[in-house]
């Protein structure tokens, strides 16, 4: 009799599916899903969404609606949707810590978390991401046990770091890459197995060792493979905060974002000196601009945005450096004008 009702319930879930062509979500509460999954030896996966959230309207519609996820989706799961901010949703939102949308869940079919992705993506990223639960060792679940036991053995911290991120877990990465890069040997530093260490260097990371060490052996840990996006790295960080000291958001009285010394030109200046940025002249025509607006030197930014004005690197950061100009030269319109016509710009800032 209990297998009929299943069998009936099975039917009436799968008749209610999303859609014709892409994946579909059973109707019904998660216990529902997990019972279907433990008949059929599969996963739940749970798709967390908001009526507002226009990535998680994104994945449904977009990524998730070929048939192609469909069969792929159809052969490891039972899937589920639940929205965060309506009846049971708000109580499961808070009982798996789901704080960012979309979130996806898989669960095993007696119930237990077994992996988490945090996040839209093309389809092409997106799937290595699930497939990730589907294997033990690669999984959520498994890595955060031995996290929280102090387990994980250096050969698998890349993985969970990997795993952690895309969990957005941004507390447990920022701890496991810096102890990742003390565990490393010099030679295992260079090692592109390792590379996860700097790709996850972030704004706060600009005194450590690690984003030094990268920027003296940039070409040594890249290699060819991924010069593009080891520059970028560089480049992001130096952006991120040469910009907060042109703008004032760090001053000579303080530094708000609490990563080092308020006044970070001199050690910027040393790391882009060592560095091997085929664009280094710019960033040091840069830190003379960002020096003058963080002390507040009404001559030296004039004379520091003309000179950067010569520079082609500087148009795509025009904007930040008319704002600066007119900060300290509002009624110089003559000025301002010709700077915006020479980083194409259009109307105030």
């Amino acid at each position: 009799m209990n297998r009929m009702i299943l069998s009936i319930l099975i039917c009436l879930l799968t008749i209610n599916g999303y859609s014709q062509h892409g994946v579909k979500f059973l109707e019904g509460d998660l216990q529902s899903a997990l019972n279907v999954a433990r008949q059929q030896k599969k996963m739940v996966f749970v798709d967390v969404y908001t009526s507002w959230c226009g990535p998680c309207r994104w994945m449904s519609e977009e990524v998730l609606q070929t048939p192609e996820v469909a069969t792929y989706f159809d052969k490891h799961f039972v899937c589920f949707k639940i929205d965060a901010e309506k009846g049971d949703g708000v109580e499961f939102a808070k009982k798996y810590d789901v704080h960012a949308y979309p979130t996806f869940l898989m669960f095993l079919p007696d119930g237990t978390l077994q992996h988490k992705v945090v996040g839209a993506d093309t389809l092409k990223l997106f799937i290595p991401r699930v497939e990730r639960g589907l294997k033990e060792r690669t999984s959520w679940k498994y890595l955060m046990e031995k996290y929280v036991k102090g387990t994980l053995q250096k050969r698998e911290i890349p993985v969970a770091i990997q795993v952690f991120e895309e969990a957005h877990m941004k507390k447990e990465v920022k701890g496991l890459t810096d102890s990742l890069f003390q565990l490393l040997s010099p030679k295992e530093k260079l090692n592109e197995r390792y590379w996860v260490v700097y790709e996850q260097l972030k704004y706060g990371d600009l005194f450590t060792p690690r984003f030094k060490f990268f920027v003296e052996n940039r070409a040594k840990i890249a290699g060819k493979g991924r010069e593009t996006g080891s520059f970028e790295i560089i480049r992001t960080m130096l952006f991120d905060h040469l910009i907060n000291n042109t703008t004032g958001r760090i001053t000579s009285k303080e530094n708000p974002w609490n990563c080092g010394e308020a006044n970070e030109m001199p050690y910027m200046r040393s790391l882009i000196e060592i560095s091997d940025l085929p664009d280094k002249a710019f960033f040091l025509a840069w830190c003379d601009v960002a020096s003058a607006c963080y002390f507040g030197q009404a001559d030296q930014v004039k004379k520091s945005i003309n000179k950067i004005a010569t520079f082609p690197e500087a148009e795509q950061y025009g904007r930040t450096f008319v704002w600066a100009y007119k900060q300290y030269f509002p009624d110089e319109e003559d000025k301002l004008e010709s700077l915006r016509e020479v980083w194409n710009l259009k109307g105030n800032e």
